[in-house]
């Protein structure tokens, strides 16, 4: 962690009794600033406000948020900001209190090393064995809930790295560990629903906004994999990463993931 501000505050610490922390009772969001300036920044208040409406937080006023990414990567070319929105503190139990402001927590960490080969080379992945859980109040918003992504990491460094590809408790392909994914056939993008888990990625919105007459929505099955062309994975900080494997099964870095790390460069609008 490079700085860090919890409710405006130069601290790192939060108070004992935060619901965050006891329940993981709130939302997050990890935004690229490059040169000071937040990417996507509406894109991603928009998700949070979406998360803040569907677990009943009140969402701090956007210019303050703003005001403090800024604050925090000051004298940065890029970094990676984090905003963490919790319900605040309280007493023991799983009611929400009444009338207790959310904490917000918004820090500043490194730019992640090695993307660039990553982008250019591609990287193996493998299917996890744990399952995503079903929750369709929860699905596409980032709540800070994530212990199923840490069980997930963890059994993948322990087979030897590369990515983790999610599937849900019903078998359907879903998202890799901090990503979303894309399968191509032919010029055709597939992209997973998420109405049920997963996160709605700022990224993959924009792809499915840009190349709106050629992707399609679809519950994926395991077996959906092997009749793929291509496949990638997206996210607003890692970008556009080929696949060139998923288990047993092999991939091109091919023309149309190509496509959409030329658009990315290019603006991405």
């Amino acid at each position: 962690m490079l700085e860090c501000l919890v409710n405006g505050e130069i601290t790192e610490h939060l108070p004992a009794t935060d619901r965050g922390l006891h329940y993981g009772d709130g939302l997050f969001e990890t935004i690229g600033v490059l040169r000071g300036q937040p990417r996507w920044w509406q894109d991603h208040m928009d998700r949070m406000a979406t998360g803040c409406e569907r677990l009943g937080l009140h969402m701090p006023p956007q210019a303050v948020l703003l005001r403090e990414v800024q604050t925090v990567s000051a004298g940065r070319p890029r970094c990676v900001a984090k905003i963490v929105l919790t319900r605040g503190p309280g007493q023991r139990g799983y009611a929400p209190p009444q009338g207790v402001p959310p904490t917000r927590l918004v820090a500043a960490y490194a730019w992640p090393d090695g993307l660039d080969q990553a982008a250019e080379v591609g990287v193996d992945a493998r299917i996890c064995q744990l399952r995503l859980g079903i929750q369709p109040q929860l699905g596409g918003i980032k709540h800070l809930n994530r212990l199923e992504q840490v069980l997930a990491a963890a059994e993948v460094h322990a087979a030897g790295g590369g990515e983790g590809i999610l599937l849900d408790a019903d078998d359907h392909v879903i998202s890799a560990i901090a990503a979303n994914l894309f399968l191509v056939s032919g010029e055709q993008l597939l992209t997973p629903r998420l109405d049920r888990c997963g996160v709605r990625g700022v990224l993959r919105a924009r792809i499915l906004r840009a190349f709106k007459s050629r992707c399609e929505l679809r519950r994926i099955t395991r077996d959906m994999l092997a009749e793929a062309d291509e496949a990638f994975t997206c996210s607003s900080i890692r970008g556009v990463i080929p696949l060139r494997s998923i288990d047993k099964l092999a991939f091109a870095v091919g023309p149309v993931t190509r496509e959409i790390q030329a658009w990315l460069e290019g603006g991405a609008t």
